[in-house]
């Protein structure tokens, strides 16, 4: 068995086996944050050096990994997919790394990724286009069409093998497009300068903790 799919199991083994750490506010996926305190494996892509080196460089102050998140997409009827539809995550720098842990097809809840939504001029442009509010985090069908309405080419999705690693500044407008096949597995780490991770941010998302 490859380690995608030792980790595979070892998410499912998580959720079995910490069910008060199953998020209350995903509905599509299952997903537990802090995996990594409870899988040596998931600990192993938490605490990888290259990636780590390339997110203190992105963000120009050393980072450290503050927790991983696993989670498990089944298909269900009208789900939004992963993080629950189109969405940024702040309106400065989040970088994080996915790894897909199963093949994943335009079917099986790829993510998806507005081009150039995370900077400063073109936030400016999408909020006109999409009539948003301000400092809107979520945002509905109709405003990304309208965002995108002279610009479909900046919509990237990305599928990929198992084993798909992809680099994120999440403060792009992004989501894990509904899954309509199969079940969808996933690492993702969140990434913070080192002075920025302190216990507020672990209640936050309630993350799992050491074991």
């Amino acid at each position: 068995m490859d380690d995608c799919a030792k980790a595979c199991v070892e998410i499912d083994r998580v959720i079995a086996e910490y069910p008060e750490y199953v998020n209350k506010n995903a509905k599509a996926d299952k997903r537990v944050y802090g995996a990594n305190n409870a899988s040596t494996l998931v600990d192993e892509f938490a605490k990888n050096e290259e990636l780590l080196s390339i997110a203190s460089a992105y963000n120009r102050k050393t980072t450290t990994t503050a927790f991983t998140l696993a989670a498990r997409m089944p298909t269900s009827v009208d789900n939004q997919g992963s993080g629950e539809g189109w969405h940024r995550d702040a309106f400065l720098r989040q970088f994080k790394a996915i790894l897909y842990l199963s093949d994943v097809g335009p079917k099986n809840g790829p993510f998806q990724f507005i081009q150039d939504s995370h900077l400063g001029s073109q936030i400016v442009q999408d909020v006109k286009n999409g009539n948003l509010k301000y400092m809107q985090y979520r945002i509905e069908e109709e405003k990304i069409a309208r965002i995108l309405a002279n610009k479909s080419d900046r919509l990237k999705t990305y599928t990929g093998r198992a084993g798909t690693l992809i680099l994120v500044d999440t403060s792009a407008v992004h989501r894990g497009k509904p899954i309509q096949a199969g079940t969808r597995y996933a690492l993702t780490n969140y990434y913070f300068p080192t002075d920025a991770i302190d216990q507020s941010m672990y209640e936050k998302f309630d993350v799992l903790p050491r074991t």
